[in-house]
């Protein structure tokens, strides 16, 4: 077959100018393109296959041949793998889609395709016979579907060519996955010191990412504020809800003791201005204040002349929402109080319109719920909240929302009079 090889800047022996062509040209000159590098993915197997039967990869001190390979194409080490796997497969039981992809037809990843569902095939059932009907039905496919969608027919292939065979195929292939999917599962996280932020990679098992996506898909769906919208990204909101996951977990207690004591979040504060989670991770002022909201607070007293006789300061006032106060707030805010909110009383914080940190008291009177996103915003400072003169909360928007201000109320809270 004759290929056609593209320039963007001046015509070649090899083909014309891309910028030179019709629009038909050109998209006969891109099948064509195609065509001739899946040739030369076929070449290229081909190759690596018979460096691998003549173990070209021991007289080069290589331990196997996929090492060699990746040595000497310079790719990955699993790149290189599955190459020599392919290949080897094609030569030895697949000679029609070696055919079709030597003659440019398919290309390689339609060929990993049928290869990997020519092997999924058990092995009490998986007769010459079977295994070229298998092939044909996907060669056909191949020529019409991208790669994905020839795996799911490939999924379901054994339901047309031998039906009584689908389930008990469907099956091994779900058990390989799934064994796959346990021993290959991680989860890691890493924190950042240059960005100030935790990186978390991971691999789940389907089971356990259906968990996960269950309870944070209601935790984040969109918060719609004042005009109607919920400025985060979805990625954003995904982060939120599983801070807000991981927060009624450690306030309800419901995760196993740390060192005989319950498992909790710890800042220390000292009086020099130092804020530290356990780790040794600072914080700034405005999110230490965030987490006050609703945190327990134990004074430690280290005397300078004595370092040794550290002693504890009961805080004798209450500084919690908690018991019929909290149930107060509940009753009178109905869920989170800014404007547009739905979310309900048991998703919401308890937030300290004056902050106790600053003199405010632990009353109905200087208290408002708000859910996790809408605590944030107030925290940032540009929205403000306050009680109203009847009683309710009431939230005054940033000037550029604004310009005079205007109060704004929840929908479920009664307009002041």
């Amino acid at each position: 077959m004759e290929s056609t090889t593209c320039s963007n800047t001046t015509g070649t022996a090899a083909g014309a100018a891309a910028w030179s062509m019709s629009d038909a040209d050109l998209a006969t000159a891109l099948l064509d393109n195609q065509a001739a590098l899946n040739q030369h993915e076929a070449r290229r197997l081909e190759l690596i296959r018979e460096a691998d039967a003549r173990n070209l990869a021991v007289s080069a001190g290589a331990a196997n041949t996929a090492q060699w390979v990746a040595g000497v194409l310079r790719v990955p080490s699993a790149e290189a793998g599955a190459m020599v796997k392919l290949a080897s497969h094609l030569d030895a039981e697949l000679p029609a889609t070696a055919r079709a992809l030597a003659e440019g037809e398919i290309s390689v990843p339609h060929a990993r395709v049928i290869s990997r569902v020519v092997q999924l095939l058990p092995s009490h059932i998986s007769t010459p016979e079977l295994r070229s009907e298998v092939e044909a039905t996907l060669l056909k496919g191949a020529v019409t579907f991208d790669p994905a969608t020839l795996r799911q027919v490939g999924n379901r292939l054994l339901e047309t060519v031998a039906p009584d065979l689908a389930d008990q195929v469907l099956e091994l292939k779900l058990k390989q996955e799934e064994a796959s999917a346990e021993r290959d599962r991680f989860l890691r996280m890493s924190f950042d010191a240059t960005s100030g932020t935790w990186r978390v990679t991971a691999r789940l098992p389907k089971v356990v990412g259906e968990r996960l996506k269950l309870v944070l898909d209601p935790l984040a769906a969109p918060q719609p504020g004042p005009d109607g919208r919920d400025t985060r990204f979805p990625e954003q909101r995904n982060v939120d809800a599983l801070d807000e996951a991981c927060r009624r977990l450690l306030t309800e207690r419901l995760v196993p003791s740390h060192g005989g004591n319950p498992t909790q979040l710890v800042v220390t504060v000292t009086q020099t201005g130092g804020r530290t989670l356990h780790t040794g991770i600072e914080l700034s002022r405005k999110l230490v204040e965030q987490l006050m909201c609703e945190a327990d607070r134990t004074y430690l007293v280290k005397p300078e002349d004595q370092p040794g006789r550290v002693s504890i300061l009961t805080d004798t006032q209450q500084r919690l929402f908690q018991g019929k106060l909290r149930r107060i707030l509940e009753l009178r805010d109905g869920g989170c109080a800014f404007p547009g909110c739905d979310r309900p009383p048991g998703w919401c914080h308890a937030h300290h319109v004056v902050p106790w940190s600053k003199g405010g008291p632990t009353t109905r009177d200087n208290g408002v719920l708000l859910c996790g996103y809408h605590h944030r915003l107030i925290h940032q400072g540009a929205w403000q909240v306050r009680i109203a003169l009847d009683g309710l909360p009431e939230f005054l928007p940033p000037d550029w929302i604004d310009s005079q201000r205007r109060p704004l109320r929840n929908h479920r809270l009664t307009p002041a009079a």
